[in-house]
């Protein structure tokens, strides 16, 4: 979660295509930067995407100041 310019730094950062971002570019546009609360949404969506067993995944959030939340998942 995170503006659009953060997502970009996301991708350029850790290499990562549209389709990786999908969710939360998606969040984005259906409901605008919420701040922390965002990475609900995305998390959201893509556990209706039934993750395979076994992925990794990194769930960031960016909240008001500089605040930032950050967890390693393994499906």
């Amino acid at each position: 979660p995170g503006g659009a310019k953060v997502l970009a730094a996301y991708a350029e950062t850790f290499s990562l295509t549209p389709e990786r971002l999908q969710h939360a570019t998606s969040v984005l546009r259906d409901y605008g930067n919420m701040s922390s609360p965002s990475v609900l949404f995305v998390l959201d969506r893509f556990l209706a995407g039934h993750p395979r067993s076994g992925a990794p995944a990194l769930l960031m959030a960016l909240g008001p100041g500089f605040s930032a939340e950050s967890v390693v998942l393994r499906w």
